[in-house]
């Protein structure tokens, strides 16, 4: 019989017991304890059932995420009854997350990091549980700087934090060393290798439209198409603007984390056709156009005292929302020239950097895609070796001609990194254009006395010399930045814009965390002064600070400019976004000062989804200067894989209204298939699940489909499954950086089929759809009861192990009884086996299709059960 499960007002009311008898019972523990029959309302009084998911007396136990990384492998988490929701215990959780934490009489007390602050989660917010106090997921934002979500199905706890947690800064550095040495990490499951093939094309964005305007139709159309050739990712665009000009585009890349590209240049990354040349101090700006890129350094990397540029393909309709620190900081609705999103100079903070671009489709689809930078003292790995060379013809298309007005020209580039010792990195520089000599910049970067520097000396084009130093430095959880520098004399095309507007500059900037309980907020702060090439001076100075809650969060920016001895002209901007039911809505206002303020605009944008497949937008906007008001309405709505959209509005032009279509096609499973549109943007898999009797791991003719599988892809449970015929398309997925999928074993009706492989993990390149083959195997399982045998007496025998062996004698499982003498072996392929324990034997047990369950008891002595 199993022993009963004791009351949990018992449970906790003699755990205040010896607690008070220590003398540390905080008062919400005493007054949980003197409140009669509290459990048996929020919990129930029937015994917990040993099942998996929510137990009899509303107990779960759901692993924590965040950041696609497994945090815990249990949470405890209660179900609150009648009164709806759930609690989460709070110790456990804390413990988890490495939060410093301590019972207090108003509550319980905790350290923040960055910045240092203490908080205190107050007594009446917590609720006594089996677990000890928990707080209810709806009072987690409330109190802690993050929101958790419960996916009942995958019994997954989801963290999303609005502020830095002491494990997931641990996280990121233990990541960061990783990646420094790739060969010392073994993957959770084997890496699969790309599919070999000479040439192929995998997936395709189709898009047509036809505006109104002023009386006149215009159509336009465009093309998206990704494949492969000679082993490179290829993505080839063409696009029709509704004034006849023809836009082509076409680029072959690749990127990895390993430093294993190109045999004994230990590359990452290449690309080939129309490409970004990244950015060298003081001599060259950020360029794309036709060229050729190789690079050592990983995606991950970012210099020192910099900023970065982030970047991502952007399919028609969609647009692109750039968050830092829980605050939305742009917004791209337009591709550049081949067809990205751009985000650039975002600055870095030291330490560690998390950035999320939110994508939305015209259908109300969504993506998220995180990236993430380390910047501090550990970027100066000793005798760590980067490098990037190439060619770039800025400004120019590989195909067409120049989308700049004042084209850079074609340009040799190279650029060498080398680190000296652990805290200083050396950096040398070249760049050959058609005109004047070789501009070269050497600099070295590193830390003193937990300052952050960089000195940069070059030569121009035209011969003149240029200076630059810069200094970081963190105090408590802000960080102050100054930047000096004197530029040469060439101005030309090609430069970063600071060199080309200023002979000289210096900038001060500061940005960080302020702590106000547990918020957090953002702010940033700048002043730049310099003198322009023309002669005059120029300052400016601005300042914004962000308050984030769980719905909402404000921004608000001052500002003034200055030219020469003229006075200073303020500027204000204020900028609203919120969720307000289905809605995502964003708002801003700009005014400025003449003799007295006045607004200067005002913008309105709401989108929100209809159904599963519907988006409706609203976009306002209004300008002081011409008293006018524009904007517009969208609706989008998705039928299967055809998606098709009108929109109406009013700008300077006047009335315009439209309409368009889009379509997405893959190749997947020998044939081409329809999808929405923005399969050739991302990455899919093409997952077929299916019953693999003979066990080769591929699915012959008659070998059934397995309808309704899905799938744990990363650390989020996909809502797609697996149809009639077994196949499903799951897309959406980051190209670039690996991926683990597995089966969800709760999603399949058979529970004695079992995955032949526990996972796989894939590298999936822009466009690609992979086909993944997810064989489940019939299995068995066996029971094994010991019993101890004394004279007349038997008895279960618990604590005892017990060995599964085949029918060869290998071992194939091994358990320990539980406290009624059971050991259970699940999952085993079909055959013969035999248990053993305490030195006894079992008969032949068998497994086979027909007979998937054995049982058996096994006797042992007294002797050798002791």
């Amino acid at each position: 019989m199993p022993r009963p499960v004791p009351r949990p007002r018992r449970w906790l009311t003699l755990l205040c017991a010896l607690a008070a008898a220590a003398g540390s019972v905080p008062a919400w523990a005493q007054e949980a304890k003197d409140e009669e029959g509290v459990f048996d309302r929020l919990f129930g009084s029937s015994p917990a059932a040993e099942r998996a998911g929510a137990a009899a007396d509303g107990l779960a136990l759901p692993s924590l995420v965040a950041d696609r990384r497994t945090i815990a492998e249990a949470i405890p988490l209660h179900d609150l009854g009648d009164a709806g929701g759930s609690c989460v215990a709070i110790v456990p959780l804390l413990d988890a997350l490495e939060i410093v934490h301590a019972a207090a009489p108003e509550g319980i007390a905790l350290t923040l990091p960055e910045p240092r602050r203490r908080v205190t989660i107050p007594a009446a917010a917590l609720l006594p549980s089996p677990s000890g106090a928990c707080l209810p997921l709806t009072e987690v934002p409330r109190h802690l700087p993050f929101a958790l979500t419960h996916d009942a199905v995958g019994q997954r706890l989801a963290l999303v934090a609005t502020a830095a947690l002491p494990v997931l800064m641990r996280l990121a550095r233990e990541e960061r060393r990783a990646r420094l040495a790739p060969e010392t990490v073994r993957p959770a499951y084997p890496l699969l290798p790309f599919p070999e093939a000479p040439a192929a094309l995998w997936s395709a964005d189709i898009s047509a439209g036809l505006a109104l305007t002023g009386g006149s139709q215009q159509l336009s159309a465009g093309l998206l198409a990704s494949g492969t050739l000679f082993g490179l990712a290829g993505r080839i665009g063409l696009a029709v603007s509704a004034e006849g000009n023809l836009t082509p585009g076409f680029t072959l890349s690749e990127a990895r984390d390993t430093p294993d590209l190109l045999g004994p240049l230990k590359a990452r990354s290449l690309a080939l056709g129309d490409i970004a040349a990244p950015a060298q101090p003081l001599i060259a700006d950020a360029l794309a156009g036709r060229g050729l890129v190789v690079s050592s350094r990983a995606p991950w990397r970012a210099d020192l005292v910099d900023t970065v540029t982030l970047s991502g393909p952007l399919a028609a309709g969609w647009e692109a929302e750039l968050w830092h620190e829980e605050r939305l900081v742009a917004v791209a609705r337009e591709a550049d020239a081949a067809g990205q999103w751009r985000f650039p100079d975002v600055p870095v903070r030291i330490g560690s950097n998390r950035w999320e671009v939110r994508l939305y489709g015209p259908g109300g689809e969504s993506d998220v895609q995180i990236f993430t930078r380390l910047v501090g003292t550990e970027m100066n790995a000793e005798n760590e070796v980067g490098y990037s060379f190439g060619i770039v013809d800025g400004g120019r298309p590989l195909i067409g001609a120049s989308l700049a007005s004042e084209p850079a020209g074609p340009a040799l580039f190279a650029s060498l990194d080398y680190g000296l010792v652990p805290d200083v990195t050396a950096r040398l520089d070249v760049r050959a254009g058609t005109r004047g000599a070789p501009a070269v910049a050497l600099g070295f970067n590193g830390s003193l006395a937990g300052t952050l520097w960089a000195a940069t000396g070059a030569r121009d084009r035209l011969g003149g010399f240029a200076a630059g130093l810069k200094l970081a430095r963190r105090i408590g959880a802000q960080d102050l930045a100054f930047d000096l520098a004197r530029h040469g004399r060439d101005t030309g095309a090609g430069l970063p814009p600071l060199v080309r507007e200023f002979a000289e500059v210096m900038t001060v900037s500061g940005q960080g965390r302020i702590g106000v309980g547990r918020l957090s907020l953002p702010w940033q702060a700048r002043y730049q002064t310099g003198t322009l090439r023309g002669g005059e001076t120029r300052s400016a100075a601005a300042a914004r600070i962000v308050l984030p809650m769980p719905d909402w969060q404000a921004n608000l920016t001052l500002g003034a400019v200055r030219q020469g001895t003229e006075s200073w002209q303020p500027t204000a901007a204020l900028g609203l976004t919120a969720r307000a039911g289905a809605w995502r809505l964003r708002s801003g206002i700009t005014a400025s000062a003449g003799p007295g303020w006045r607004i200067d605009g005002a913008s309105l944008s709401a989108a929100r989804r209809i159904g599963s497949s519907g988006n409706l937008a609203l976009d306002l906007d209004w300008q002081a200067a011409s008293g006018k008001l524009g904007g517009g309405l969208t609706f989008a709505r998705s039928f299967g894989p055809l998606g098709l959209s009108a929109s109406a509005g009013r700008d300077e032009a006047g009335w315009r209204a439209g309409i368009g279509v889009t379509l997405g096609l893959f190749r997947g499973a020998g044939r081409w298939r329809t999808a929405p549109a923005g399969v050739a943007r991302s990455g899919a898999i093409m997952a077929e699940m299916f019953v693999d009797e003979d066990g080769d791991g591929a699915r012959d003719a008659g070998e059934e489909p397995v309808e309704g599988g899905r799938f744990i892809v990363g650390a989020s449970l996909r809502r797609e499954a697996t149809g009639k015929d077994g196949r499903v398309l799951i897309g959406g997925i980051a190209p670039g950086p690996s991926v683990d999928i597995e089966t969800q074993m709760a999603s399949l009706a058979d529970f004695t089929l079992r995955p032949a492989r526990p996972g796989d993990r894939l590298m999936l390149r822009p466009g690609e759809v992979r086909h993944l083959a997810v064989p489940l195997r019939p299995t068995g399982s066996i029971e094994v009861q010991v019993v101890l045998v004394a004279g007349d007496q038997r008895s279960p025998r618990s604590g005892v192990p017990v060995v599964l062996r085949d029918a060869a004698g290998r071992e194939a499982a091994r358990a320990v009884t539980d406290f009624d003498g059971f050991a259970l072996f699940e999952g085993l392929a079909f055959g013969t086996y035999r248990a053993e324990a305490a030195g006894q034997v079992t008969a032949a047990l068998a497994v086979s299709r027909t007979a998937s369950e054995a049982a058996t008891k096994l006797l042992i002595a007294p002797a050798s059960g002791a």
